[in-house]
């Protein structure tokens, strides 16, 4: 009789165990899935830099005076590339300074691209947001 007793314990057991280790594994699967979105953001923010940084020195606007480059020309790609990428570019903020990118050897350029990243896990709490960032410096040769 007591042998019997046992093999219904251990079957409580395993289902105590799983109960158990359930909502670690969840734990760790969600965050490897979040940590995947928040690199991806990051790739193609940086992506999207790279891209206004290059288009800031190589673009010639023949419309603007004296050499400069119109800003459109630099941040449309940009805006692109994360609408391609399947965020909204309505939440990015792009900036490039100088405001004036006229076409100066020797001159720095910083392209900026700020977009908010919510952790889809925790819902809509507020604090489940963060604004990643990403900023490249060219010298115009």
């Amino acid at each position: 009789m007591t042998r019997r007793r046992g093999r219904l314990n251990r079957k409580g057991q395993a289902l105590i165990e799983f109960a158990l280790v359930l909502p670690l594994v969840l734990l760790l699967v969600v965050g490897m899935l979040e940590f995947a979105r928040a690199w991806n953001l990051h790739q193609v923010i940086t992506d999207a830099v790279r891209e206004g940084a290059r288009r800031a020195v190589l673009a010639d606007d023949p419309n603007c005076p004296g050499g400069a480059v119109a800003m459109d020309s630099v941040k449309a790609p940009m805006w692109r590339y994360v609408a391609q990428s399947g965020y909204d570019p309505a939440f990015a903020t792009m900036s490039v300074s100088p405001a004036a990118l006229f076409k100066c050897t020797g001159a720095n350029i910083t392209v900026t691209l700020t977009l908010p990243y919510r952790i889809w896990a925790l819902g809509n709490l507020s604090s489940a947001s963060f604004t990643m960032r990403s900023s490249l410096t060219v010298r115009n040769e």
